[in-house]
């Protein structure tokens, strides 16, 4: 199955991951609510493709959400931005 990460502000393709399953919690999608990931994550069966939208490093840095401080977020932890 492959996974690919694309940027919900600009367009662009961030990543492709490819993997046997999808573990939710390696992955962080256990932390969405059902709405959230109804937003952010399509699945295409026929494809066998999963489709998320994420933000990429340019995005977040022109958005200014680069400043964990400005955030209220430790500053080892960024896996709270999707």
């Amino acid at each position: 199955m492959k996974i690919f990460y694309t940027c919900e502000y600009c367009g662009e393709h961030i990543d492709t991951l490819e993997v046997d399953q999808i573990d939710e919690v390696k992955f962080g999608f256990d932390c969405l609510t059902a709405q959230e990931r109804q937003d952010i994550i399509k699945t295409d069966v026929e494809q066998n493709t999963v489709h998320v939208k994420s933000l990429c490093d340019f995005c977040i840095t022109s958005m200014g959400m680069d400043d964990n401080v400005a955030l209220g977020m430790p500053a080892i932890n960024k896996s709270y931005i999707h």
